[in-house]
């Protein structure tokens, strides 16, 4: 494996891509990325109207169809950063059809039991906790301080907000908003 960075593009534009960028600049961990990552541009996973504008000190450079191109031009890996569970879900299948590397981010101070099993293109937010024999499925979400106990299951594309508490067992569905502070049991 090399050690160059690689070269990542965030799947949206909000607030979520903007933690990302900002977990990245922070030191975010990065399975299989042991040169680290280098941020080439945002991409607008809307309507469009963002492309063209700034974000984070960069220029958002396009939408989900120009993926094709981008990786031509030298883009490896994609992080999907959107609030929205939908449009995760299409930015998910989108970089997956171009076969782009789909990176999970970590915040240095998250805690992740070695027993837990964590999928790809997720974000786990600062102080968040995962305990043992937790399973949390692809593109999840997870904000600050979050707490998902031992044997709870989180679905494929949840959204999990900022110091909410998944119980021991507990189920969340694929595609769910757990809100700010929420106790699921």
């Amino acid at each position: 494996m090399s050690d160059a960075p690689l070269k990542l593009l965030i799947l949206g534009t909000g607030p979520l891509a903007c933690a990302a960028f900002d977990a990245i600049a922070g030191g975010a961990v990065a399975e299989g990325a042991p040169g680290g990552l280098k941020v080439l541009m945002f991409i607008d996973t809307g309507d469009g109207a963002m492309v063209g504008e700034e974000v984070m000190g960069l220029r958002v450079q396009g939408g989900l169809g120009d993926l094709p191109r981008l990786k031509i031009q030298g883009a490896q890996a994609a992080f999907p950063a959107c609030e929205d569970p939908e449009q995760r879900a299409k930015a998910l299948e989108a970089a997956g059809k171009v076969k782009y590397r789909l990176i999970s981010l970590k915040h240095p101070s998250a805690i992740i039991s070695a027993g837990a099993t964590v999928g790809e293109g997720g974000f786990i937010g600062p102080l968040a906790v995962i305990g043992a024999g937790a399973k949390v499925g692809k593109g999840v979400n997870i904000g600050a301080g979050v707490i998902i106990e031992s044997g709870a299951t989180v679905g494929d594309g949840s959204s999990i907000g900022a110091g909410a508490i998944i119980g021991p067992g507990a189920k969340v569905a694929g595609g769910t908003a757990v809100g700010l502070g929420e106790v699921v049991s």
